[in-house]
């Protein structure tokens, strides 16, 4: 691919397909020609207002504004940054500030929760727009439709910014991932190389715009003329009917959304026939899914991806073979072999490379390992790093995973080394669960804890207190810590201990606590 920009692959697919389908949401349809053409109205806009290589926040998830809105600022030459209105007051206002956000482009209906968290603090800078507002501070609709494509992308530099995504931070201040265009392009790259994408494909797209695999959704469609299916709001715990309704080829999704079929009753042999790939990424995937999956797909693989938003989207597959399963560690399947291009090893806590079989941390290097943190070198100096066994001088990312290399040659891994958590697909620290539990007076001793099934997949946590709290009380802290923890992350159980286990070294033993989890 011979572009120096995502925002030109696209214009490129636009040029070739201009009358096919670029993106579905329910009945709403953009064609490529369509899609481009409203993105460089945004484009022009923003360039208008003097936007310049700079964040564009974009609010909302699955409406048609915000893909369009992440286009445009793409077009115009800047990068963009999600906005998740599901996101607590205090990280929307942290994003904003972290990443110097004056401008936000997305659906009118999802700007409400956004709006507030502004209005409740001093972000007087940011200039909400797209849409209509009567009040005059919003930029009228029509005034961006009066626009032609006039943006220059020859403008655009492959080392220019595409996106930054925030993550969790242990001290419960997100932290933004800035990846280039040259990460996804490489990223784009490899996917073109390994899958055969025709024109027309059908893809879904599952994930909201704050989860970074959205990315891999939207841009390996678009940069190979392939129709974008978003899939809605209400259907997303049930997406059978969207499948088949949609008539879906490329199913990309977190292995959560599988078991909750199951549990469901719904996932039958051969009730996907459409299917043609199916990734998954984004948590651990049970080999007893994946034959699941397999049988209700026939006639498409199944394959577990890994890769940290640090790495681009991912940077390893595992493609499932019904007929010859490697028995991965728990009962998991595999992370794989990294993409080409890229170097995976594991490493002990010297920094020294482990032999096959013996546990190290994942640390990786490649055209898509991203280039750190947006305003924390600190962090980023920590954890992008160069290693003395390495003479080339390039630079790795140690991943916080642990993992190691089985007899086959593959890639298992097998947890975080630190104390992070996935749910649905999602990561946050421990101790951000604790600091926003802290925050009330009766929890102010909490330890948190996962909570982990037999497959050692995380389906939630258990907090333990010494203070003592009832019912009353912890609906009260349920309801308010909203403004502080997304409701996923909130403990399922508040449970009263009399005395916190201790380690030799004094500090809190968890790994007690987990085992009285068990019990519980």
């Amino acid at each position: 691919m011979k572009v120096s920009s995502l925002a030109q692959a696209v214009a490129e697919s636009a040029v070739k397909n201009p009358e096919r389908v670029a993106i579905k949401i329910k009945d709403e349809v953009l064609t490529y020609g369509s899609l481009i053409q409203k993105s460089a109205q945004v484009a022009n806009t923003l360039k208008e207002k003097g936007a310049n290589k700079e964040a564009i926040g974009i609010v909302g998830q699955r409406h048609m504004a915000s893909y369009v809105g992440i286009l445009g600022a793409l077009l115009a030459g800047c990068y963009y940054v999600p906005i998740n209105p599901k996101l607590t007051k205090e990280k929307i206002i942290s994003i904003i500030y972290d990443s110097n956000i004056k401008f936000l482009v997305g659906d009118i209906d999802n700007f409400s929760k956004v709006e507030k968290s502004l209005d409740d603090s001093d972000c007087k800078k940011i200039t909400p727009y797209e849409l209509v507002s009567e009040s005059g501070n919003w930029i009228d609709k029509k005034y961006i439709n009066s626009k032609g494509f006039e943006t220059n992308l020859n403008d655009i530099s492959k080392n220019d910014l595409a996106y930054v995504m925030y993550t969790s931070g242990s001290t419960g201040k997100p932290k933004g991932v800035q990846v280039t265009n040259r990460n996804v392009l490489s990223w784009v790259k490899n996917m073109s190389m390994l899958y055969k994408f025709k024109p027309g494909f059908i893809a879904s797209q599952t994930y909201d715009l704050s989860f970074d695999l959205s990315v891999g959704d939207i841009f390996h469609t678009w940069c190979n003329s392939g129709v974008l299916c978003v899939l809605p709001e209400d259907e997303h715990l049930f997406p059978v009917e969207f499948i088949n309704r949609e008539s879906i080829e490329v199913w990309s999704s977190v292995p959560t959304l599988l078991n909750f079929m199951t549990k469901m009753g719904v996932l039958e042999k051969n009730i996907f026939p459409t299917i043609r790939y199916s990734l998954f990424c984004g948590e651990p995937f049970p080999i007893a899914l994946a034959e699941k999956w397999s049988a209700a797909c026939p006639n498409s693989s199944v394959e577990n991806l890994y890769g940290p938003t640090e790495a681009t989207i991912w940077i390893t597959r595992y493609e499932f073979d019904k007929n010859q399963i490697t028995a991965g560690r728990n009962r998991i399947l595999p992370i794989g072999i990294p993409f080409p291009g890229h170097t995976v090893e594991f490493i002990s806590k010297d920094n020294k490379i482990v032999s096959m079989g013996v546990e190290g941390e994942i640390v990786y290097k490649g055209p898509q390992v991203s280039n750190g943190y947006l305003n924390d070198q600190k962090k980023t100096s920590s954890v992008f790093v160069q290693f003395d066994w390495d003479k080339s001088g390039d630079i790795w990312y140690k991943s916080g995973d642990l993992g190691f290399l089985n007899k086959n040659g593959e890639l298992e891994c097998i947890g975080r080394i630190d104390s992070q958590i996935k749910l649905g697909g999602r990561r946050i620290e421990i101790g951000e669960i604790e600091a926003a539990l802290s925050k009330f007076k009766p929890l102010q001793d909490v330890v948190v804890v996962a909570i982990r099934d037999d497959d050692q997949i995380t389906t939630g946590c258990v907090a333990f207190t010494m203070s003592q709290i009832n019912k009353e009380e912890q609906m009260c802290i349920r309801q308010k810590s909203e403004e502080h923890l997304e409701r996923i992350f909130f403990p399922k159980k508040i449970v009263r201990i009399d005395e916190f286990p201790r380690s030799p070294s004094g500090k809190i033993d968890r790994k007690v606590l987990g085992l009285k989890v068990k019990n519980l």
